[in-house]
């Protein structure tokens, strides 16, 4: 029987958990700061910046560090994606009965399916001599 769920590579689901944690990172730094800012100002407000001009230096420090979280992102994600790509599995699930086969092999060592004319074989028994 076919799996439900496919199988994914390990390098794959650490893909998946950086993009995660990168994206929970940034939408909640944003949303801290900019929940903060504007009660910051109004409290500190001072003669040399107006709230209006404190808020503006908030944001463009808000989208400084936003940026920065980015880019530190992806840079990881081209790390770990160029691991994920040369850490291909060195197996193929066989099309007839989803065992796992080395690649190489021609024919599934339990179903005999050919890999090359795509039909399912017939297992026959050797007799032993």
């Amino acid at each position: 029987m076919r799996r439900l769920v496919p199988r994914w590579r390990k390098m794959t689901w650490v893909l998946l958990i950086w993009t995660a944690i990168f994206a929970v990172w940034i939408v909640s730094g944003v949303n801290d700061a900019t929940a903060h800012s504007h009660a910051y100002c109004v409290k500190h407000a001072s003669q040399f910046l107006s709230v209006k001009e404190c808020e503006a230096a908030g944001d463009a420090g808000t989208a400084i560090g936003a940026t920065l979280v980015f880019i530190l992102w992806f840079l990881g994600f081209v790390v770990l994606g160029l691991v994920w790509l040369m850490s291909r599995p060195k197996r193929r699930s066989c099309p007839h009965c989803g065992t796992d086969v080395k690649k190489g092999r021609t024919s599934c060592p339990s179903c005999a399916y050919d890999f090359v004319t795509r039909q399912a074989g017939v297992r026959t028994s050797h007799p032993s001599a």
